[in-house]
């Protein structure tokens, strides 16, 4: 199957809330859904297409009522694709209409979020951010993976080295920035976190390792270059993988405490030049133009 590059449509999430798009996420009729998101937005069916990763030809199939969707994975490719929230996700995957929200309460949240940002969700801790957002739904259909943090487990460690094949293969491209396993910032966060001497360096350095033999030497030679691999010795203050230019996901470290128990904060891309997701991404390209590249 040819991979689509895809570019999610923005949409105002009120209009998940009406009556009739709830009725349709619920029935899985796509058909309607596309309609409300297009007489909403003004999209075509090519930009909806461009979204959701199907051709030209299928959305007006879906649009006619000509085809069906039940296949998951092209559901959750729609899902991703028009922005859906939590709550309209969950009416398209498991077919079951829940009871409509208020909307006078959906304003004064919108309004809230508004003052937070682009935040769209704080864990208390990774494992219950894993829980929710697991490695492949983050990573699967990314066309642009930028990583910077100390050993990048959430790469390394818990997303399958086939899937990482297969992804870089297909095009995707991944740069990861390491703490330098030889460096001294390392050696302070092995005596920050109590841990100990040489206990993170070798992880570090195995991760680092792994990503050189495992994944890019075994690469075709063509996409070799999709994987870039790079050090840094300064003090760490977050993992962070950037995805798409839209996505930003913050696991924080602090003083004693698991990388595990920390908090998790994941930040999406809003349209203008405001919120937290260009300090992240400005922090990524200052840090890898300072880091030794391997």
């Amino acid at each position: 199957m040819s991979v689509r590059t895809t570019t999610a449509l923005t949409t105002d999430d009120l209009l998940w809330d009406t009556t009739d798009m709830l009725d349709a996420l619920a029935a899985r009729d796509l058909a309607q859904v596309f309609r409300l998101v297009q007489r909403a937005t003004r999209a075509s069916q090519t930009t909806l297409g461009v979204a959701t990763g199907l051709s030209q030809a299928q959305v007006s199939e879906i649009t006619s009522g000509a085809r069906r969707v039940s296949s998951i994975d092209v559901l959750t490719r729609i899902c991703t694709g028009l922005s859906m929230p939590r709550h309209a996700r969950m009416a398209l995957l498991l077919g079951e209409r829940e009871p409509a929200p208020d909307l006078a309460g959906q304003q004064a949240g919108k309004a809230m979020r508004d003052r937070c940002a682009d935040v769209t969700a704080i864990y208390s801790s990774r494992s219950d951010f894993m829980a929710e957002a697991p490695p492949q739904a983050l990573f699967d259909h990314a066309t642009d993976i930028r990583a910077s943090g100390l050993s990048l487990n959430l790469i390394c460690q818990q997303y399958g080295d086939n899937r990482l094949l297969k992804l870089l293969a297909a095009g995707t491209r991944l740069r990861c920035l390491f703490l330098d396993p030889a460096g001294e910032a390392i050696r302070r966060q092995e005596r920050e976190d109590d841990y100990p001497d040489g206990h993170l360096r070798a992880l570090t350095e195995l991760n680092i390792q792994n990503l050189a033999r495992r994944i890019r030497d075994r690469l075709p030679a063509n996409a070799r270059d999709n994987l870039a691999i790079g050090v840094y010795d300064e003090s760490i203050r977050a993992n962070v993988p950037l995805i798409d230019g839209r996505l930003c996901v913050v696991q924080h470290y602090l003083p004693q405490m698991r990388g595990v128990d920390c908090p998790t904060m994941v930040i999406e891309r809003s349209a203008g030049p405001s919120g937290l997701y260009p300090i992240f991404d400005d922090m990524f390209s200052s840090l890898w133009e300072r880091s030794r590249q391997l």
